[in-house]
């Protein structure tokens, strides 16, 4: 009877979707539009979470983490900051043999601020790989707090050795009144160029959104004694324009940037046309078009790129001040509320990536009464159930929810989770999640730890040794 109620049921709802023109094959519209693609990665699987780096009162790490993958294995590296020695730290997979987390799993280090300047904050993850010589690099962008600096490092690596290739400074404040290097994101070129954009703030007049590259000489930025070898353009000016800046690239190696325009709400999408344009900074060749304008809306921009020609070109996940929830919207889809997220002072992490299908998995963090959570929300679609959503808000044009959101790590009593969250994707699918853990109980008691969530196939035992 169960079975008969639910086929009608269906069958109702296509009746109306034809009488009212909804469009009810949502798969090709949301997802990829590239049904050879499809690897069925069943949404439904079970998580499972462990520490990377856990501490207790005063130590203060975790926060600002960004999650990569090493190529051709998929072993997790994240970059984060040890905010109580103003360090930036790298963790990578390393499993019963490591120096840190659940089981020493973990192997902890610090990349930069042993000569004592505050550094690692803002940082972003990524790496580049050349299939036909099996060799790789990776790289991580970041603030320098002391210096007001925006700072990059790299190294190159072989199948059996990585090798330091260098420390960069590219931008330093001349004075105290200027920052460079916050909200900084980074992607590799597909010929491995280091590409960044960042925030700088500046309390005395604009700020700005920058966009930066390595040109090896002929740059205009670039502290010595490296100076001349990174070209540092800006892409907008205003009063908060740039924060929360998220850099992504198509398929064919074009950049976007999505970002908050914090003096007047909105959320922007920034492309380079190489013509005179109208709305972004001094007719620098930039397209910058409002993605959204209704509300406070922007902040915590997560955005990703089309991955091939028939894809959609942009998906971006965000953050609403206004109504305190998350949204979210594609070349395809309206502005619409995906979950409450609840409001606070504090960080309220969102990351974005596309699962092996090309379906949105969206990590952030909800607020609720004293503690917080790291959730999961992803389009109904991708559990392949025959069940439509159960969060958020119906999009226009729909007559149904589309989104799914459950809870990945409650918390609990004096434990805030996910202030900070970056999400990645495995070769075979799969979502992986680093994220911090607020341990609070009072003014004089508290501290910051990185966590790590993985999904995994049911068959395959939990990741003791499967990250």
């Amino acid at each position: 009877m169960r079975k008969h109620y639910r086929f009608s049921l269906f069958i109702v709802v296509v009746i109306l979707v034809s009488l009212l023109g909804v469009n009810l094959t949502f798969a090709q519209e949301t997802g990829n539009s590239s049904p050879s693609n499809l690897i069925d990665t069943n949404a439904d699987q079970p998580w499972t979470s462990q520490f990377v780096h856990q501490v207790s009162y005063p130590d203060d790490v975790g926060k600002y983490a960004s999650l990569g993958l090493r190529p051709f294995d998929d072993l997790p590296y994240i970059s984060y900051y040890d905010a109580a020695n103003g360090n930036l730290m790298l963790a990578h997979w390393a499993p019963n043999t490591g120096n840190c987390g659940t089981n020493n799993n973990w192997q902890c280090e610090v990349l930069d601020g042993d000569n004592g300047d505050d550094v690692g904050s803002f940082s972003s993850l990524d790496f580049w790989a050349d299939d036909a010589t099996q060799t790789w690099k990776i790289g991580i962008s970041y603030h320098d707090t002391t210096n007001g600096a925006l700072k990059f490092i790299t190294w190159s690596c072989t199948p059996q050795v990585c090798t330091l290739h260098k420390i960069y400074t590219i931008q330093a404040a001349p004075f105290d009144f200027v920052s460079h290097g916050l909200y900084t994101s980074l992607k590799f070129a597909i010929d491995g160029t280091p590409i960044i954009a960042y925030y700088m703030a500046y309390s005395l007049g604009d700020d700005l959104l920058y966009y930066v590259y390595y040109r090896e000489s002929a740059g205009n930025c670039g502290e010595s004694p490296d100076e001349g070898e990174w070209q540092c353009d800006i892409i907008d000016a205003g009063e908060g324009v740039g924060q929360y800046v998220s850099l992504d690239l198509t398929y064919d190696g074009t950049p976007y940037l999505a970002y908050y325009d914090a003096d007047n709400g909105n959320l922007k999408l920034a492309n380079y046309w190489g013509l005179t344009d109208f709305d972004c900074y001094e007719n620098n060749g930039w397209e910058c078009p409002i993605i959204d304008a209704v509300g406070a809306v922007g902040s915590y921009a997560s955005l990703v790129m089309q991955r091939f020609s028939t894809d959609k070109l942009y998906r971006i996940a965000y953050y609403d001040a206004s109504t305190d929830t998350l949204k979210y919207t594609d070349q395809d889809l309206e502005p619409h509320v995906v979950d409450d997220m609840g409001n606070n002072t504090s960080p309220l992490g969102i990351s974005m990536n596309l699962d092996g299908d090309g379906y949105p998995v969206i990590a952030y963090r909800q607020i609720a009464l004293e503690t917080s959570m790291l959730k999961v929300a992803r389009l109904y679609i991708a559990f392949n159930d025959g069940n439509f959503g159960n969060c958020g808000e119906v999009p226009p044009g729909y007559i149904f929810l589309l989104w799914r959101c459950s809870v990945l790590d409650n918390g609990g009593q004096y434990l805030e989770e996910a202030q900070y969250a970056s999400v990645a994707i495995k070769s075979n699918g799969m979502p992986l999640i680093a994220y911090s853990e607020f341990y609070n109980v009072d003014v004089g008691d508290h501290a910051t730890s990185l966590k790590f969530a993985s999904q995994y196939f049911q068959s395959v035992l939990p990741i003791v040794n499967k990250p």
